[in-house]
């Protein structure tokens, strides 16, 4: 099934920063004060934008943030108990994260 209508995304991919004029802080920065900054005023001050699309600084894979208002746009691939994922508990560990039940 695919979606009706395309997301429209601020694309911070390679020399996204420099073209919009926002700071590289915004996707590179290991505090993410500057991104969350960023994203606050792409989401109030430009409602035709449905979220970001950025690199990631730690695998180089692209990271599509969607605003809650765009969900209605995605289409659901597949759906799962995470706690079951195959890859968890080695994600958990590479990136030294603790879940507290």
């Amino acid at each position: 099934m695919q979606p009706e209508e395309s997301l429209r995304m601020v694309d911070l991919r390679g020399d996204g920063c420099a073209r919009i004029g926002a700071p590289t802080d915004t996707v590179n920065a290991r505090n993410h004060a500057a991104g969350r900054a960023f994203a606050r005023y792409v989401h109030a001050e430009h409602t035709d934008i449905d979220g970001i699309v950025y690199t990631s600084r730690l695998t180089d894979d692209d990271v599509y943030a969607a605003f809650e208002r765009s969900t209605s746009k995605l289409v659901l691939a597949k759906t799962g108990s995470l706690e079951n994922h195959p890859e968890l508990t080695d994600l958990l560990r590479r990136y030294g994260i603790g879940i507290v039940a």
